[in-house]
């Protein structure tokens, strides 16, 4: 989600029908994850920070920066996480000033997603790392799924990368790709003829095990979307 993103009414009709609007688990977990990769009072960007609970969580640890398309989004976030500086636009950011980027479920959103990663590596310092989750068609989910997989669902997702090409985007751009890992198994029904509730648990029990632990070790197509950190070299 960039300023040329081809949707701006990112609006809570939005993230209402997507029940995105709320804070989440996947927050949590991922807010843990954040903090291991870079030390506290660190700088952290959230790139599409929606309504800001993320932002929020991270705030705990660190010194936060949000940015978003969205005038709503923006809006939310301010009030949310009070103590995170809202920006409209990343040249707003100074150059290697970042420890830690992270954007969960955006960058499908991005009609060109090329000049964002060049933006973002600008931002970090170097040494500083880029977190990010995007879906993964060669993830199980898909392979299962097909047309009803998760990420079809959604009319603003106009970039769906192969997992090569999103871990070729942080290369490109001078960052080093330090893991890739699967989220896991969250969007049922998977097997036809038996009821979503009664496969949620099982097919949730490797990436719940992740969620514990607050740590990404599926591997890459273990799920329905790749977890992605890499470095800015030098």
């Amino acid at each position: 989600m960039d300023q040329d993103s081809g949707r701006t009414a990112y609006d809570a009709d939005y993230y209402a029908a997507n029940e995105q609007g709320g804070d989440r688990l996947a927050l949590w977990f991922y807010a843990r994850v954040a903090s291991r990769l870079a030390p506290p009072g660190a700088r952290v960007l959230e790139f599409g920070c929606g309504t800001g609970h993320m932002s929020r969580r991270m705030s705990a640890h660190f010194r936060t920066i949000a940015f978003d398309v969205s005038p709503y989004a923006r809006e939310r976030t301010a009030a949310v996480s009070p103590t995170t500086r809202v920006v409209a636009g990343l040249d707003e950011v100074e150059d290697g000033s970042i420890d830690l980027a992270v954007s969960l479920h955006v960058l499908e959103h991005v009609p060109d997603p090329v000049p964002t990663f060049t933006r973002i590596a600008e931002l970090l310092r170097p040494g500083g790392r880029f977190l990010y989750v995007v879906p993964n068609p060669q993830g199980w989910g898909h392979r299962i799924k097909r047309e009803d997989w998760f990420a079809y669902r959604d009319e603003t997702h106009c970039t769906l990368l192969s997992r090569a090409e999103w871990t070729e985007l942080p290369r490109r751009a001078g960052m080093v790709v330090e893991s890739v890992r699967a989220d896991g198994l969250w969007d049922p029904p998977y097997v036809p003829k038996v009821p979503a509730v009664v496969q949620r648990p099982i097919a949730a029990l490797p990436g719940a095990a992740q969620v514990a632990l607050g740590r990404t070790f599926l591997p890459a197509d273990w799920g329905e979307c790749i977890i992605v950190t890499a470095r800015r070299a030098g």
